[in-house]
């Protein structure tokens, strides 16, 4: 009978002991996912309305031009628009290209590049006549692995980052979209991508090509907590990446370092691009048309 007691009682001290085990370990788990103790909260903000001037299709990419002043969105099937910051159309294009997914700005030249989705290109631009000047290719490689799936989801978002101490004079970020966080699943990252902006100019006396291509290659990337990455742009004020998510509303900020400082939910739906400009205001591209102008009340 004593040996019988004393069994239950190792059974019960064992079982209690692999229970704290485990409940430590899911706590470790738990506190190693980089959004741990960060919930979303609400964006805080004013909204100003919807800004576009006319109907627009299938929105899916935006950004403010600091020297002119005004907003850039362009469309999937290859539309572009510049409009001012209160909505006024100063003209529009075609860029007869399709799968234009995002667009923005070097702020020092002024040119815009757009990315193309499923060929995982980079347009330059010329921001007054929106004729193509330049063409890069990003290489889907990182470290001789494909990062890039041929055939995925592809390229969704971009944004520039200068830095007058970079040979190109800063990088871009382009953000892959997948609908899933599963290893084996095509991944969901933002990717650093050095482009020769300045290395890849024509030489003095070179013959003079419709358009130049060049190859732009990841040096970098982070894997995301977050799906369906749909927009990209730089808080030069807060010196961190604003990443969106269409499927979950969110915003998050994410340093450069890769650490998500934090993350909000934001108004509308089926946001594809946004923007902010130096006056703090934050611009939302929506799908259906729709520019959502917002007076951005972070921290």
């Amino acid at each position: 009978m004593r040996k019988k007691i004393l069994i239950l009682i190792l059974v019960v001290v064992i079982s209690g002991l692999l229970i704290f085990l485990l409940r430590q370990t899911q706590r470790f788990a738990h506190k190693q996912n980089p959004l741990y103790g960060l919930a979303p909260v609400q964006l805080p903000h004013k909204s100003i309305g919807n800004i576009a001037p006319i109907p627009m299709r299938e929105l899916s990419g935006a950004t403010y031009h600091p020297q002119r002043q005004t907003v850039f969105v362009v469309g999937d099937e290859g539309d572009i628009y510049e409009i001012r910051t209160d909505g006024g159309l100063i003209r529009q294009g075609y860029l007869k290209q399709t799968d234009i997914e995002g667009i923005t700005v070097h702020p020092e030249t002024g040119r815009l590049y757009a990315v193309v989705e499923d060929n995982e290109v980079i347009l330059e631009i010329a921001p007054q006549t929106f004729r193509v000047t330049r063409t890069f290719r990003v290489n889907r490689q990182f470290e001789g692995v494909d990062l890039l799936k041929k055939g995925g989801m592809g390229l969704e978002a971009i944004v520039f980052i200068p830095n007058a101490f970079h040979p190109e004079g800063g990088t871009f970020w382009v953000g892959n979209q997948s609908f899933s966080l599963k290893q084996g699943k095509e991944p969901s990252v933002i990717c650093e991508v050095i482009v020769p902006l300045v290395s890849s100019k024509r030489a003095p006396g070179a013959k003079k090509a419709k358009t130049q291509q060049a190859e732009g290659q990841i040096s970098r990337f982070f894997p995301l907590s977050i799906i369906d990455i749909s927009g990209l742009a730089y808080d030069l004020e807060r010196q961190c990446l604003l990443v969106m998510s269409d499927t979950t509303n969110l915003v998050q900020e994410i340093t450069l370092e890769g650490n998500v400082r934090n993350q909000y939910l934001i108004p509308g739906h089926d946001q594809e691009g946004i923007a902010i400009d130096k006056m703090g205001f934050m611009y939302i591209a929506q799908e259906n048309g729709e520019i959502i102008k917002l007076e951005d009340h972070r921290n």
